[in-house]
């Protein structure tokens, strides 16, 4: 256990006329609507990004929260999963999310980042199965880093294509191996700055094609 959410309750429901500041009004998850239960009506999800990575910036300033847990290396990133995991004990979320950047550190070479993501996946493995935490979805990162500067799956570089192709792979073998619900594919940087230095046909015929592999991949593992 860390202290860093010391003092805070589990959050539970209290009803509209709560006394505490650290309940729930309006949200029982055991509530029955229309025949479900209301979390399983609303399957809400900590997203690991929003509430663990990102550092608080904005377009006029840079970072302005100083997470303990911020800096390189796999003793940060566990740190990070006890914040995290304890976190969601004390929202009762039934779910997690999260990008591959948001939860191990780049490393030096694409094969140095995808162990940090195995060894952290097992770590959360051993989480989930002692929380009950399950994970909602997984995706991967192909926008923070400057390499995607001119897209992911739309960029001219083949080995910038490659470098994303593998880390989607990468990806959904993580997401499987922790009996995620789904994979989310976010193309947060592709497409086109402006129409003088681009080509839509080639960049559409790359992105099928980027999509076309990645539905392959699925099939092949049974995910």
């Amino acid at each position: 256990m860390t202290d860093f959410f010391k003092g805070i309750p589990q959050i539970l429901y209290e009803g509209p006329q709560r006394a505490s500041d650290f309940a729930f009004r309006h949200y029982n998850p055991d509530e029955v609507v229309l025949g479900k239960r209301m979390e399983d009506h609303l399957r809400f999800a900590v997203a690991y990004w929003h509430s663990f990575a990102w550092p608080g910036g904005d377009p006029f300033g840079g970072q302005t929260f100083d997470r303990p847990w911020f800096g390189d290396g796999m003793a940060l990133a566990k740190l990070k999963a006890d914040v995290a995991f304890e976190m969601f004990a004390i929202l009762g979320v039934p779910f997690f999310c999260f990008h591959d950047a948001d939860v191990r550190p780049e490393g030096a070479t694409f094969a140095e980042s995808r162990s940090n993501l195995e060894e952290i996946v097992d770590y959360f493995g051993d989480k989930m199965e002692a929380t009950g935490t399950r994970l909602l979805w997984g995706t991967a990162n192909l926008f923070s880093h400057r390499r995607f500067m001119s897209g992911a799956a739309t960029n001219p570089d083949p080995d910038v294509f490659a470098w994303s192709a593998a880390t989607v792979k990468s990806c959904l073998d993580a997401t499987q191996k922790l009996g995620g619900e789904n994979y989310v594919l976010w193309g947060g940087r592709e497409g086109y700055e402006t129409l003088l230095n681009t080509d839509l046909g080639r960049e559409a015929e790359q992105a099928g094609r980027f999509l076309s592999m990645v539905v392959d991949y699925k099939h092949k593992i049974g995910f």
